[in-house]
């Protein structure tokens, strides 16, 4: 404070002898002193030793020198960029968010399209630690939009993640999952705080599904890139609690046990591995007394103002007196529902509702009853206006894209339209013999084309094979008789050799055999994407068991699993992806299968694209269905395959 003071001081000192000088009349030394002035206060301001306070009295002082001195536009938006930067140090964050808003407008008038997204980018950062989710996701929206067409890899994958985490609070958690998943198809692997980001939210929305093993994947692959102890320590307790929610107690509680006797400076970190420690031992053995752990978190959460962490502590104490204490129980329940209506958090008063309504007897049960079916009706029709408002601004941010088509469009339905009446006086035109002829002939040659087309699958499988068997096990065979005859390779090593030539073998005729429809074809169809996964790529498949593949006639069964293998075949061979995702939905009547990867992509107008692919398209309008394509040179590749059952 004193250090603040003197500076405030010097400032004042300074601006009077600014006054002093302008009074003098002379009009050339005051530019000059103008020009002098702004260029030592914008020096100041980026001067670290100083308090943010003293920064921003700097950069306001420089604001203020900019209406009296030539100042350029770049000048003017490093100041305000530096005024934002100290107000949200400052936790002024309306104040941070309008200075943003000025960086846009400053933007948008030099048409500077680079910052505008920049910009863009970092208001949506504060209005997402404002809370004002709506208007954060808006931005990280419009700014990714930007960047796609700025080709800038890292800012889009920055965008993304941000997007998906705002999704997953406000519960869309699907939608974050898309999000998330697209996200780290951009985000280089060093930018490891966003990537853990990305994978903690990933798990977040897998947790709350009741996912939990979905979870614990992607906490693992976060524990992989964190770098900073305490945020470990963090990922290890969300992955004990995972193991909680699947009934592996004595897992979940050799982690809890373990961070519980590290060094941690964090008080509310240390309370939080207490508390759920010893809920977890509770849920594994009722008759354990856990109350001196659960009462000494909730000590720690109340000295420190942990509100969040109170909610927790309310809920688990209401649970572990429910049986020894109800009216114990009853009184935390009701100070869990007082706390999470203070926190704004829905969720959390449904789950204090229904503690209460299942401990209280009373007539005012009722009351308590109405409050709940209040409060998940308007939690649901939340989620439903969230999802409404997310579809509405991915529509608004595709609609260009789309604009761009409709010349094209309006183009060929006029085109459409003068086939159609020409083909219907052609046909009002041929008698009825000589249409059923004409019918004949095309069935004739659509069988024949048929049957041709199923030749050449058959060579081209045939020659797959063969080509698999010639490049991926004799070569193998070939090393491994060299080994034995001119080498005293161990008998452990050729053995493990011998193993992976086994597995190739085993894969190509597992890539090659009959296919099992019906009810079978799930498991058949999960099998084979499987079998893709390896060291150096990894296959994700979303809500596969949802859509009752079985209920799929069988011919088509059997083209969707070809589908599908040429798609990864093609991937293996070429993309050089190290994430595929691949999820299934119905919509509307129909089953929709999107297959995207991160690898390099492709020119979708080359040949050898065409050529790859033909096969794939063939099947699916042989089963009267449709597939899109969407791709560009390092830009990974996606498919959407749509069909009726």
């Amino acid at each position: 404070m004193k250090y603040d003071n003197i500076a405030f001081l010097f400032l004042v000192t300074v601006v009077l002898q600014f006054s002093s000088c302008k009074r003098q009349g002379n009009v050339e030394k005051s530019e000059n002193f103008q020009n002098d002035s702004l260029n030592y206060y914008v020096q100041q301001l980026k001067d670290r030793t100083f308090s943010d306070s003293v920064s921003l009295s700097y950069a306001n002082l420089a604001l203020y020198n900019t209406n009296k001195a030539t100042t350029s536009s770049k000048t003017i938006e490093e100041i305000l960029a530096y005024k934002v930067y100290f107000f949200g140090n400052l936790m002024q964050l309306d104040s941070a968010i309008y200075t943003c808003k000025k960086l846009v407008n400053l933007s948008v008038k030099n048409k500077d399209t680079v910052s505008i997204a920049a910009h863009l980018a970092r208001l949506g950062y504060y209005y997402y630690d404002n809370y004002q989710r709506d208007s954060a996701y808006f931005c990280y929206n419009n700014a990714k939009e930007i960047h796609l067409k700025l080709n800038d890899s890292a800012s889009i994958g920055n965008d993304l993640a941000y997007m998906a985490m705002i999704q997953s609070d406000l519960g869309d958690y699907e939608t974050s999952d898309e999000n998330g998943l697209e996200s780290l198809k951009y985000l280089h692997k060093d930018n490891v705080h966003i990537l853990s980001s990305v994978y903690n939210c990933l798990a977040i929305n897998s947790r709350k599904l009741n996912d939990f093993l979905e979870a614990i994947y992607w906490y693992d692959k976060s524990l992989i890139i964190a770098a900073d102890n305490a945020i470990k320590i963090r990922i290890l307790q969300n992955k004990a609690n995972a193991l909680r929610g699947l009934e592996k107690y004595d897992a979940s509680i050799s982690i809890s046990d373990s961070l519980s006797k590290v060094t941690i400076d964090d008080n509310l970190l240390k309370a939080r591995i207490t508390d759920n420690l010893g809920y977890t031992r509770w849920l594994k053995d009722k008759n354990t007394n856990v109350q001196s752990d659960l009462e000494a978190a909730f000590s720690i959460r109340f000295q420190e103002n942990d509100f969040w962490g109170l909610n927790s502590s309310y809920a688990h104490l209401a649970d572990y007196f429910e049986e020894r204490n109800p009216k114990k129980a009853l009184f935390y329940a009701q100070k869990m529902l007082g706390i999470a209506t203070s926190l704004k958090s829905p969720q959390d008063q449904l789950e204090a509702l229904q503690k209460i309504i299942k401990l209280d007897n009373s007539p005012k049960a009722k009351e308590y009853y109405v409050s709940y079916i209040k409060i998940s009706d308007s939690i649901y029709e939340a989620e439903k206006s969230a999802k409404n408002t997310f579809a509405k601004l991915k529509y608004d941010s595709e609609k260009n894209r789309e604009d761009n088509l409709q010349l094209k469009i309006i183009s060929s339905q006029k085109e459409f339209e003068l086939e159609k009446e020409k083909y219907t006086n052609i046909i009002g035109a041929v008698s009825s013999g000589s249409l059923v002829f004409a019918l004949l002939v095309f069935g004739y040659f659509r069988s024949q084309k048929h049957k041709q087309e199923k030749r050449a699958e058959v060579y081209k499988t045939e020659t797959r094979i063969a080509k698999k068997i010639h490049d991926e096990v004799a070569n193998n065979v070939v090393n491994i008789m060299n080994k034995v005859q001119y080498t005293a390779t161990p008998k452990e090593k050729l053995l493990d050799d011998l193993e992976k030539v086994y597995l190739l073998t085993r894969n190509i005729s597992h890539q090659n055999n009959s296919i099992e429809t019906g009810k079978n074809f799930e498991k058949s169809l999960k099998s084979l994407l499987i079998s893709f996964n390896n060291d150096a790529t990894t296959i994700i498949l979303k809500d596969i068991t949802k859509i009752k593949l079985e209920n799929i006639a069988s011919d088509k069964q059997i083209e969707i699993y070809r589908v599908l293998q040429e798609l990864l075949v093609n991937m293996q061979k070429h993309s050089k992806a190290t994430l595929v995702a691949i999820a299934f939905k119905n919509d509307q009547h129909k089953y929709v299968i999107n297959y995207s990867d991160n690898g390099v992509g492709t020119d979708l107008n080359s040949v050898s694209f065409k050529n790859g692919l033909q096969n794939v398209e063939t099947r699916i309008k042989s089963i009267n269905g449709t597939i899109t394509f969407e791709s560009s040179l390092n830009n990974g590749f996606k498919a959407t395959i749509s069909f009726k059952s």
